[in-house]
């Protein structure tokens, strides 16, 4: 657990650097470059320019915004609060829409850069939008990003799009925090029968894709071109809105570009009521108390929850409640039990988690004790078909063997399954980028010249990126710039793009088959025992 919490921390500081360089009918979204619409609700909105400011006015809120005019092409919005603060009652509960603002907005609600790590009161947007929105009455596709950052650190300033801008400026960029660590994945059985939300997080970014589909024309944006992406923690926060109870809810977007999506699945009710039991022990309040646990201050609560993850390595993510996530996305997806109509691409890198050796696994028989530790349900007949799946032999060093049992189950099962259960009309990528770790394709999709970064590699990342996004297929513009990146299904056996940067001026190519499509993966995708 240790070398989860340091990952973690690594990939939040990683992502920091690269940042410094509505809910809707039942869409259906073609794999082309339309969009079946649906109708909007009529929200009382109203865009003005005063001198030579821009004004947008909410039902809610008056924002003006923080940076931008007309030379650079765009503007940014800053700290716009989609919910009312999650503190006091509403501290463990689902969100709710903000009360009305007497005061315009000028993005000082909150610090710039304010995450739900740092504040409990957090729940903010900030929306970049082209000039142009604002002189015309075009509505441009919207790209809905979630980071990384295995829901304990970051915000929605990991990433910013100037980068993306300076490619094309026909989109609107939304990106919301959600909250964090306890305050966001608090679960269990007495926590939920005392009157507690689970799966806050989730139902954060849930509030904030409808926020987008109520407001976002306000911006420029078309509600019925919203792209839902999202990297790591972020990815799975996606892949969560399309399985949310059971499939049976409405879809709030129409596509969705998805990047090493993360989930351990065997981390189920038992750990969720020990860390609630755990945490509410800790600040003096009984389990079953609500009432106390929301008047303990944020900071004691905080320091409580990260004192008992250092002592028994709890998994900080969204669990199963029956519910709201009625099952682990994996297996809804293997079940068919999700909504979703629209184009997907989901991408992996080569080495999400298995580059190095497991720190702590250091015999044959700490592969076993630790894939317990993450499947504490595990029956003795399935453990030992996982360390068959995996053998011995077949690596160096028990840590490797357990890192590569770790990134199948934590990291890439999953994209199979999501292909699979979409009928294979899937884009797939496979990310070879030296040294291929988790998030080795980030700093090229938020390129903003940084010098260490090869341009023309990013800028093709780039180019798929916003083609998806401006039209549902990675392949419509900017054809001649880039290699056509083909349908999962178009080939017998599946086919994805590998992008490799050793490869000269191959770096982009379409390869047949598939690394995912093995017996390991299989495994994990079936395995609803969990």
């Amino acid at each position: 657990m240790v070398r989860l919490l340091s990952t973690l921390l690594t990939v939040a500081t990683a992502l920091s650097t690269v940042a410094g360089a509505a809910t809707s009918s039942n869409s259906s979204v073609s794999t082309g470059s339309t969009s079946t619409k649906s109708a909007v609700p009529n929200i009382p909105i109203v865009t003005t320019r005063k001198s030579s400011t821009t004004r947008i006015k909410l039902d809610y809120s008056t924002i003006v915004p923080v940076y931008g005019d007309a030379s650079i092409g765009y503007y940014k919005f800053q700290n716009i609060r989609y919910a009312a603060a999650p503190t006091g009652s509403l501290r463990f509960a689902a969100p709710t829409w903000p009360s009305k603002e007497t005061s315009i907005n000028n993005g000082s609600l909150a610090d710039p850069n304010v995450d739900c790590r740092g504040a409990e009161d957090c729940l903010y947007c900030d929306v970049w939008a082209p000039a142009k929105a604002f002189t015309s009455s075009k509505k441009y596709p919207v790209l809905q990003w979630y980071w990384g950052g295995g829901y304990a650190f970051g915000g929605k300033t990991v990433n910013t799009p100037q980068g993306l801008f300076n490619l094309t400026k026909d989109f609107v960029f939304v990106s919301c925090n959600h909250r964090l660590g306890f305050f966001g994945l608090a679960n269990g059985p007495t926590f939920t029968h005392n009157g507690g939300s689970t799966n806050a997080a989730v139902r954060d970014a849930e509030h904030a894709f409808k926020w987008t589909r109520k407001y976002i024309s306000a911006f420029g944006g078309d509600p019925n071109q919203v792209t839902a992406a999202g990297f790591s923690s972020g990815g799975s926060q996606v892949l969560w809105q399309l399985t949310r109870y059971g499939g049976r809810a409405k879809q709030l977007f129409q596509r969705a570009y998805i990047m090493s999506p993360g989930l351990n699945p065997g981390a189920g009710h038992h750990q969720a009521e020990a860390y609630w039991q755990n945490v509410s022990a800790a600040v003096g309040c009984d389990g079953s108390d609500l009432t106390c646990m929301r008047k303990v201050p944020w900071a004691n609560l905080t320091s409580a929850s990260n004192l008992v993850i250092a002592q028994w390595g709890y998994v900080l993510q969204p669990r199963n409640d029956g519910d709201f996530l009625p099952e682990y996305y994996e297996s809804a997806f293997y079940q068919k039990q999700f909504n979703w109509t629209g184009p997907l691409v989901i991408s992996h890198t080569q080495h999400e988690s298995n580059g190095s050796p497991w720190g702590g696994v250091n015999v044959d028989a700490d592969v076993a004790r630790f894939t317990r530790s993450y499947f504490p349900g595990i029956t003795d007949d399935a453990l030992q078909e996982v360390l068959d799946l995996y053998p011995a032999t077949d690596y160096t060093s028990p840590g490797l063997r357990f890192a590569d049992i770790y990134q199948s189950f934590h990291h890439t099962s999953h994209d199979l399954a999501v292909t699979h259960a979409l009928s294979n009309r899937t884009w797939n990528a496979y990310i070879q980028i030296p040294p291929a770790g988790h998030g080795a394709d980030q700093p090229y999709y938020w390129f903003n010249g940084d010098p260490s970064i090869d341009s023309k590699v990013a800028l093709r990342m780039q180019k798929y990126l916003m083609s998806f996004v401006l039209t549902g297929n990675p392949n419509k513009l900017w054809p001649k710039d880039k290699i056509r990146w083909p349908i999962y299904s178009s080939q017998k056996g599946g086919v994805q793009l590998v992008v490799n940067t050793t490869l000269g001026n191959e770096t982009f190519q379409a390869v047949p088959g598939d690394d995912l499509d093995n017996a390991k993966t299989a495994f994990w995708n079936k395995a609803l025992w969990y």
